[in-house]
């Protein structure tokens, strides 16, 4: 996860670290929600594992090539990875939405610190979209 005292780029590299790993759980939880039926292919949990996993694989590949717009990317993967964790703890005694849910916090804590720095490379300040 990003620390204070890191520069952007091992900010960058620490969040989409974490967004690659939680992209990758979902994916696997999706499979495993697919293999448990009932409840767990409930559609707005499925869609959302979803969306927390292109949204992770997204924001992974613009903090990778250190894209001057990560604070909108990296503010809507906080969101929805803290939504996705939510609603995967609905399943409570399931290891693996349990380890969903773990990694999409982590995830939405690292982005959330990322979507709140600043640029000090060649971009600089006012090169940003409206926030």
């Amino acid at each position: 996860m990003a620390h204070k005292g890191t520069t952007l780029s091992e900010a960058f590299q620490d969040t989409a670290s974490e967004a690659q790993s939680c992209q990758s759980i979902c994916v696997q939880s999706i499979q495993h929600c697919l293999q448990m039926g009932g409840s767990h292919v409930e559609p707005s949990h499925m869609r959302l594992m979803q969306d927390c996993a292109e949204i992770c694989e997204t924001t992974g590949t613009m903090l990778l090539r250190g894209s001057p717009q990560h604070n909108q990317v990296t503010a809507a993967c906080a969101s929805i990875c803290e939504l996705c964790a939510q609603s995967c703890d609905r399943f409570a005694g399931d290891a693996q939405m349990k380890a969903c849910a773990d990694a999409c916090r982590h995830c939405a804590a690292a982005c959330q610190q990322v979507a709140q720095m600043r640029p000090g490379g060649a971009a600089g300040p006012g090169h940003h979209s409206v926030p």
